[in-house]
Parts: structure tokens; sequence; C-alpha cells
């Protein structure tokens, strides 16, 4: 189908018949090292932008267009599958139907772009913390892993902004070092529906136990510390919003306040963090594109403190994130359950079966993205460029568009501003990365580089 076809994605007339969904015939073989990115991109080159595959827990059907991206999302047939719920529970971004309807509205209008605004205190506070971190790096010599450094930060963030808590240093690397291993655990786990067979080991599920263990343990924490307060002492942030409020269903139960919190704890952070990971990599080996982002922000930052920063002012510090996030989208595919018999652009959906969008896929999808494969920032500079708004879906869309979106957005475009305007990173292991596919789009192995202090800032700033 071209990308200006007008046909109805949703319904077919009594006189329609489905389409014959094109796919390999069988059931597919996974074939060991091939990626499942690899395995998709294969896929799409052969059959176009609707494809069947037969994996061994039934059909899967793969959609890349961006009309079709946008019936499933608008769809209530098309349903989250129970993968993220193992760590998730019934969080918001694991439920759906009544539940999550509930939990959205009570939670929405706290992630309102004016309502985020008041967060910029501790993502600068947080960033500069990490900028002291760097700063003895570059006096050192010592290099800095950059991927895990943003993990941090942007764990810090999240805990403090949302929850008004602070983690020490061990207790941020060890809630670091859980969530890689379920998130890890997971993207093994998903590969099934790319052919992958199910390996379980008991030295597997127990890792997966204890990292949940010492999640859950955080939470409980920070929820049992909130409760001894008194109503009038605690702090009004999410973590009491979540305590006080009567949604649809009565008031939050501990595990229904376990599962938003380690909902906000991982998704939160960890898409954020990848997305800065892959942005430095991308800044160093483009420099053109590095060079305009410090003149950007040198601009910008007219005072000696970092308050200083204005969001509004990094306009193409923002187009080099979304552009990072085109080409390593951190959730880089979703997988949804057919609840019901549906149809999708003219093909039948069988009730049960796995109904996939690869934002990997769709961001490259070279009907809507001139030569997709370059990393091209203007493409997000020029507020009129044309392109389907569902050719691009870091966020996801329709009603789940990701809760999150405007304080990754003011986030992550701080971080990159402030670091980029104190320093210089010189990578040191970028030829060997590569996009490791599990739940989300992690680097393996992770960013590392020579920090250099950038010595006409330096006198002025630090």
């Amino acid at each position: 189908m071209d990308a200006t076809s007008n046909e109805p994605f949703e319904s077919l007339s009594s006189a329609q018949s489905p389409r014959q969904t094109p796919g390999p015939a069988g059931l597919i073989e996974y074939r060991e090292g091939l990626e499942p990115m690899q395995f998709l991109n294969a896929l799409r080159e052969e059959y176009g932008d609707v494809v069947r595959y037969q994996s061994r827990f039934g059909p899967c059907f793969l959609f890349a267009h961006p009309e079709h991206v946008q019936a499933i999302f608008l769809s209530q047939n098309y349903r989250r599958a129970s993968l993220v719920k193992m760590i998730l529970g019934e969080g918001l971004l694991a439920s759906d139907g009544p539940l999550w309807r509930s939990q959205r509205q009570l939670m929405q209008r706290d992630f309102q772009p004016r309502c985020v605004a008041p967060f910029v205190s501790v993502m600068l506070r947080e960033t500069e913390r990490t900028a002291s971190e760097w700063r003895r790096a570059a006096v050192s010599g010592a290099d800095v892993d950059v991927a895990g450094s943003m993990t941090r930060l942007t764990l810090q963030i999240i805990v403090a902004a949302l929850f008004s808590s602070d983690l020490s240093d061990e207790e941020s690397a060890d809630l670091c070092a859980a969530v890689t291993r379920v998130v890890n655990a997971l993207g093994r786990i998903s590969w099934t529906i790319f052919g992958a067979p199910m390996n379980f080991t008991p030295a597997g599920t127990a890792e997966f136990a204890a990292a949940k263990t010492l999640i859950d343990r955080v939470c409980a924490d920070m929820i049992a510390r909130r409760r001894r307060l008194a109503v009038e002492q605690r702090p009004r942030d999410l973590l009491t919003l979540l305590i006080e409020a009567v949604a649809d269903t009565g008031t939050l139960d501990e595990r229904q306040l376990r599962d938003e919190m380690v909902t906000m704890l991982i998704g939160g952070h960890e898409t954020t963090a990848l997305a800065l990971a892959w942005t430095w990599k991308l800044l160093a080996e483009h420099p053109q594109v590095d060079t305009k982002l410090r003149q950007e922000v040198d601009a910008v930052v007219t005072g000696d403190a970092a308050a200083t920063i204005s969001f509004a002012g990094l306009a193409w510090t923002r187009a080099v994130l979304k552009e990072t996030m085109r080409l390593y989208p951190p959730v880089w595919h979703v997988a949804r359950v057919a609840m019901d018999e549906g149809v999708i652009g003219g093909y039948a959906i069988p009730r049960g079966a796995c109904v996939l969008i690869s934002a990997w896929i769709t961001h490259r999808h070279d009907s809507f993205w001139d030569d997709p494969e370059r990393f091209n920032p203007e493409r997000f500079a020029n507020a009129n460029q044309p392109h389907h708004p569902d050719a691009y879906l870091p966020f996801g869309g329709g009603r789940h568009t990701c809760l999150g979106m405007h304080f990754a957005l003011l986030e992550g475009t701080l971080i990159l501003g402030l670091l980029s305007r104190r320093f210089r990173l010189h990578p040191i292991n970028a030829g060997e990365i590569r996009a490791n596919p599990g739940v989300t789009l992690r680097q393996s192995p992770g960013l590392r580089a020579r920090v250099e202090l950038r010595r006409d800032v330096e006198a002025r700033h630090i």
C-alpha cells in the first residue's frame, strides 16, 4: 500500500473480503546471531508494510505503515501483552481498560507541560552533581562510563522529582543494576516472538527474583517513610498524590502504589538515559551537529549559573535529541494482543494474535523520511516539515501516549545543554557499540569516553 492511500483501516464493508496477508510460510526458525531488528527489517524488505508470520506462540502481524500504527493505537481491541506485568504489575504502562483509564486520569494532570516546569530545579541540581563527577574525571584523566552516568543521573532526577527522596550513591548503583537485570531478562523473553527459544535457567530465574525484590524493597521503604509523616508534613509530590488519592476503585492499596512507583522509576529514567547515551555517541560522530549545539548553548546560557538556561531557547538541542530518538528509539517495539477478531488496513487479525509495532522500522519508512538512515536533526528544527504524525512514535501514540513525554523532553534537553556547555566527550569505544534490542534499546557495550573541560567556559562556570 502506498503512503497516500485513503482506504479505511479498521473495517470492511459487507462487499469486501479480507486481504491475504503476505509473509513466510510455516513456522519461523530462529537463526543464531540474527538480531530482532534484522529479523523485522528482512521481513519488511521482502513482504512490505504488513507481514504475517507464525511463531511457536501463534500468529504475529508486523505493521509498519503509520496509518496502521494509528489504527492499532486508537483501537481498544489491541491490548498490551503480559510480559511487562512481570515487573510493572498493573502500573500505568502495563494496565489496560477501566483500570488504566482510572490511573491515567489520576496522574495525568501532574505531567502536563505547565506542571513539569517546577521540576527544572531538581534537574539542574542533579545535573550539577554529574558535572562535578565529570570535572574530577577530566582533571584526573580517568575515563567516564557515559551510559552508566546518564542512567544514574536520570534515576536520581526521577526519585527526587516525583518522590522527594534522595538515594545514596550505593543505593543508586544497586537500583540501576537491578533495573538492568530485569530489563535484560524481559528482553530475552521478548525475543521469543522473533523465533528465539525460551530459555530459563535456575541462575537466571534467581537473578531476576533478587533484582525484583530489591526494586520492591526500595519502593516499600519510600511508601513506609511517607505514610509515617502527618498529612500536613508530606511533600506535595506524586507519591503523596497516589497515597491520598481516591481513584474510581477507591484508595490505592500497597500493591497498586508499588506498581505505579516501579512504573515511574523504570519508565521514567530508563528511556531518557538511553536517548542521552545514544545522543552523546552521535554527537561525537557528527562534529558539525555538535558544534552547532554548543554554539546554541553558549548563546542561551548567558550568566554564571546553570539556572539561566532556557528550555525554549534550546531548539537545536531539542531537535538533536528528537532525531536521536528517531534513529535509536528507546522503546523500539511494542506488542499488542487482539482481544477479538479485527481488521487493520483490510487485513483480518484473528483473536489472540500478536500485533507488532516497531518504531525502529516505522522511523525508517522511506515514504515519510528522506534518507532515513542519516542522522539529520534538521528534520525537527523545521516544524513545518511534512511527515505523518504516527511516523514518529518514540513515546507511543493514541490513548497510550507516554504520560512523561514532556518531562522527558525537558529533562533530556537540559542535561544535554548543561553538560555540553562544560565538557567535550572523546569516545573510547564508539566503534564497538552495537544496539542491544531487548525491551528497550540499550548500548552494548555502553559508551565510555574521555572527558575534556571546555577551557573557554571553565573559568566562568565551574
